[in-house]
């Protein structure tokens, strides 16, 4: 069983399917009647669901991840923490006595069963658990036949996450609070967001599986994967806020999606993303922090924010420069001071690290040009401006919910079909105007690419190898396994 090749555990799957009450009964019962006495009779954290309903969302979980790749395992949490009934985040209720249900199964020989490394502060999910169906319960997995759509896989499932420090923090927490009105009405718009996408159809139409295993490297060298989920039951979406601020007005952006996940430098997967079959755009702010700073001082950034317009460092090329202002300059808004923003710059380039005196005058040269900006970076301006463009995202998303219009977002960008796009600049406009009193500049790719195809196209007879790598670089190679998955779809709904 392959650790690193695993999804978490979902507590909040569920389903009314018959096959799979009958699954339940059938494992059940051939439990030991001893075995069977005592689960029914503990009574760790007590609450309301039977031993029946605990494993039938178990057994609804594992039958998702083995449909979907029966190498897959799943990270399971033992900790009595992770169980606690009278929890916003557990909304099922599952009691600890999940972990006695999952042992049962471990011990009945029905789970491939690997323990969890000693947790540490910060560890992530890669140290949990994992289990497995074993040949058993795999052939009973194929003697049955429940709809993908039968399946909920969200149920109850809060949709406002309050944390106690950043999001971006390894030993940040959810915690606990009281609703407001304004919790209840955010509620309510990513619920019928929610509610409205499980209408559409969402994948990535170049992929053969609905799964991409992306590799990520630590501080320390450490690489770790991570198992993306793809498709129409991968699109819940919830917003998250943060520093434990009951008034919800840090943070705030919107989480959950796959889309957020997948990869956009080295591999763009993201513009092979389909919607009901069909092609898409994505339409982002340009430099969207450093705009709304600068409209709080009543200015306005013009023509190319990051071009410093002279050669700051000897050995950097103009083109790489400007990367490398942009980098750091998203990064000072977000840091709470000069050193941990040259820190963090050097932690996500570890191959070109530059020295903190170079990173300085790259900084001080931006400022130069902007000096408005200089009291707003590395002094923690981020977390306020996450909040400013989750209103605008909550405002765009609201309108296409009206419209039953599919909308993907992801921070400072949105995802349509191409027939939205101008609709979605349209209601971008309109959001911004709500929440800003101004509009903001935004760029398409579909314009992007379109211009770039153009280009080509006129060395079409001279240059055909030229044209050739374009076309190909922008046409999204359509897998034959995606379209059997949308008619699959289709007929189920």
């Amino acid at each position: 069983m392959g650790t690193d090749y695993s999804v978490p555990f979902n507590r909040h799957a569920w389903t009314d399917s018959e096959e799979m009450a009958q699954l339940v009964e059938t494992v059940f019962v051939s439990l030991p009647e001893r075995t069977q006495l005592e689960l029914a009779g503990r009574s760790n954290n007590k609450g309301s669901m039977s031993v029946k309903d605990i494993l039938l969302i178990i057994l609804s979980d594992l039958y998702s991840t083995y449909k979907r790749d029966p190498k897959l395992s799943t990270g399971f949490a033992r900790k009595h923490t992770d169980w606690t009934v009278n929890d916003r985040y557990n909304g099922q209720g599952i009691p600890r006595k999940i972990v006695d249900v999952v042992d049962t199964l471990k011990k009945a020989r029905y789970l491939r069963y690997k323990p969890g490394k000693s947790k540490k502060a910060g560890d992530d999910v890669n140290k949990r658990s994992r289990i497995q169906p074993t040949k058993k319960l795999k052939d009973l997995f194929e003697h049955i036949e429940v709809k993908s759509n039968d399946i909920i896989r969200h149920h109850k499932q809060e949709t406002i996450l309050l944390r106690d420090k950043d999001t971006d923090d390894d030993k940040s927490v959810k915690i606990k609070y009281d609703d407001t009105p304004a919790t209840i009405r955010m509620r309510k718009v990513v619920e019928s967001y929610n509610a409205m996408m499980q209408r559409h159809y969402v994948d990535v139409a170049s992929l053969r599986k609905p799964i991409y295993v992306r590799e990520h490297t630590n501080e320390h060298g450490v690489v770790s994967k991570e198992v993306i989920p793809i498709g129409p039951e991968h699109m819940f979406t919830y917003r998250v806020f943060s520093r434990g601020d009951t008034r919800f007005r840090k943070h705030g952006r919107w989480y959950g999606g796959f889309w957020q996940r997948l990869p956009k430098k080295r591999i763009d997967l993201r513009r092979d993303i389909y919607i009901d079959g069909e092609a898409t755009d994505e339409i982002d702010f340009s430099g969207l922090h450093p705009t709304l700073l600068a409209l709080e001082h009543g200015k306005l950034l013009k023509g190319d924010k990051y071009d410093i317009g002279r050669p700051v460092l000897d050995g950097i090329k103009m083109s790489e420069q400007r990367s490398i202002v942009k980098e750091l300059v998203l990064i000072a808004i977000n840091a709470k001071s000069k050193q941990a923003a040259y820190r963090a710059y050097n932690n996500q380039n570890k191959d070109q690290k530059l020295t903190h005196t170079q990173l300085d005058h790259l900084l001080a040269a931006f400022i130069d040009k902007y000096p408005f900006l200089k009291g707003d970076l590395c002094s923690d301006k981020g977390i306020d401006l996450m909040y400013t463009d989750s209103q605008i995202t909550e405002g765009v998303i609201q309108r296409f919910v009206e419209a039953d219009k599919p909308i993907l977002p992801v921070h400072d960008s949105y995802i349509v079909k191409n027939t939205d796009r101008r609709f979605l600049k349209l209601v971008m406009n309109d959001a911004c105007n709500d929440v800003l009193n101004h509009t903001l500049p935004f760029e398409s790719e579909f314009d992007e690419v379109t211009v770039d195809i153009r280009h080509a196209t006129h060395y079409k007879h001279t240059e055909y190898g030229y044209f050739e790598s374009v076309l190909s670089k922008y046409k999204t190679k359509v897998s034959k396994l995606y379209q059997k998955r949308y008619t699959q779809w289709l007929e189920e709904s």
